[in-house]
């Protein structure tokens, strides 16, 4: 909200010096370029910062006017904070759309082509899978039992987002809701104390077009994970 008013605060400044009817020149003066710049400023940092790519400058300048001239306003001040919160929101909204939907490209054309490899497995939900390492052949990871694994999880042009590696190994009980992607707890029942699969997540079995708040993870993204299981229990501590 602050920040919205700051905006508004800064494009008067800009039309401060200007009647109803001047037309604009190129700045000369030192008041112009002053006046000039701060709306370069402005909009600069507005484009940033929201992506714009239109404005109606007819309209901003009829604001201006109002409020240097203590006219009577279009729409209050407080509506003005309602409209541009709500216009911003709808720009990311759409940007994010747009964003999931290249991703959801690319990673269905990634899926298709990494199919083709004969290590490659695929299951009935489109999770694709690779066995990289085999452990104990015992019982294997069961919805009901607390799984403990270490992780390493990338995006498909590889950048790793996050892993365990370096630090402790995670511990979870399978069945919970919240533990982790629908794709990634489908591909652990598949696994054993000590083995090592890598897993190929498109987006439907994954976070789909919403990556978590303040996640590095793009909307629409098809995920890789490497994962070891490293320890079994029953959800009463029982070891598997």
């Amino acid at each position: 909200m602050k920040t919205l008013k700051l905006f508004l605060l800064c494009i008067t400044i800009l039309i401060s010096s200007c009647s109803q009817n001047q037309e604009y020149k190129t700045p000369e003066s030192k008041l112009e370029r002053f006046s000039y710049s701060i709306g370069v400023n402005v909009a600069t940092s507005m484009k940033e910062k929201h992506d714009l790519q239109e404005i109606d400058a007819l309209s901003i300048a009829k604001g201006f006017n109002d409020v240097i001239y203590n006219k009577d306003l279009d729409i209050s001040l407080l509506g003005t904070d309602s409209i541009l919160n709500d216009y911003f929101f709808q720009l990311a909204e759409e940007l994010k759309y747009e964003q999931a939907a290249q991703a959801l490209k690319e990673g269905e054309k990634f899926m298709i082509e990494n199919a083709k490899r004969e290590e490659i497995k695929t299951t009935e939900s489109g999770l694709q899978y690779e066995i990289l390492k085999l452990g104990m052949r015992g019982v294997k990871a069961e919805k009901e039992y607390v799984v403990t694994i270490h992780y390493q999880a990338s995006l498909i042009n590889g950048e790793v987002y996050d892993s365990s590696i370096e630090k402790a190994p995670v511990t979870f009980p399978l069945n919970a809701p919240n533990g982790t992607i629908k794709g990634l707890h489908e591909g652990i029942e598949l696994m054993s104390i000590g083995d090592q699969y890598k897993f190929y997540i498109p987006a439907k079995l994954a976070y789909g077009n919403s990556s978590p708040e303040g996640s590095p993870i793009p909307p629409g993204s098809t995920l890789i994970f490497v994962i070891e299981l490293t320890n079994l229990t029953t959800i009463e501590g029982t070891q598997l």
